[in-house]
C-alpha cells in the first residue's frame, strides 16, 4: 500500500515525467515501487493508495456500532485502570520524545507500544 508524504527530495517521474521539489505532496510506494506527484500515473504504475491513514478521504465515515450491554462494576474499574497506563505512557513519551507532536500517528504509535510495554512490566512483577 502507498500513501501520499511530503517529498524529501527533488525528483522527476521515470514515467510522465511529473516532477516535484522538497515539500511537495507526492505518491509513494515502496513494493511494488511506485512514486509520482500524479495519483493516475501512480496508480498506472501500480501503486494504491491506503484508505486510512493521515491521508485518507476526510468524507469517509466509519461507522461505529456499541453494543447495547450493561458494563460490570469489575469492568469498569479495569477500563480506570488502563486509563492510569495510558497517562503514564503519554507522559513517558512526551519526555522521551520531546520533538513529536502528540498529535501525530507516530506519536500515538509509540504511546501505544508504551502501554503494552507497561502491561507487560506489570505482569512480570506479579510473576
Amino acid at each position: 500500500m502507498g500513501t501520499k508524504i511530503k517529498a524529501k527530495y527533488d525528483g522527476l517521474c521515470k514515467i510522465c515525467g511529473a516532477d516535484w521539489i522538497v515539500g511537495d505532496s507526492i505518491f509513494y510506494q515502496k513494493n511494488p515501487k511506485a512514486i509520482c506527484a500524479d495519483e493516475k500515473c501512480f496508480n498506472q504504475q501500480g501503486g494504491t493508495i491506503s484508505s486510512f491513514g493521515s491521508y485518507a478521504n476526510k468524507s469517509d465515515v466509519i461507522i461505529t456500532k456499541i453494543p447495547d450491554v450493561e458494563v460490570s462494576d469489575s469492568v469498569k474499574q479495569v477500563a480506570e485502570v488502563l486509563q492510569q497506563f495510558v497517562v503514564v505512557a503519554h507522559h513517558l513519551t512526551k519526555s522521551m520524545y520531546p520533538e513529536l507532536d502528540v498529535n501525530t500517528h507516530v506519536f500515538g504509535q509509540i504511546r501505544s507500544k508504551m502501554i503494552d510495554q507497561l502491561l507487560y512490566c506489570t505482569e512480570i512483577q506479579k510473576q
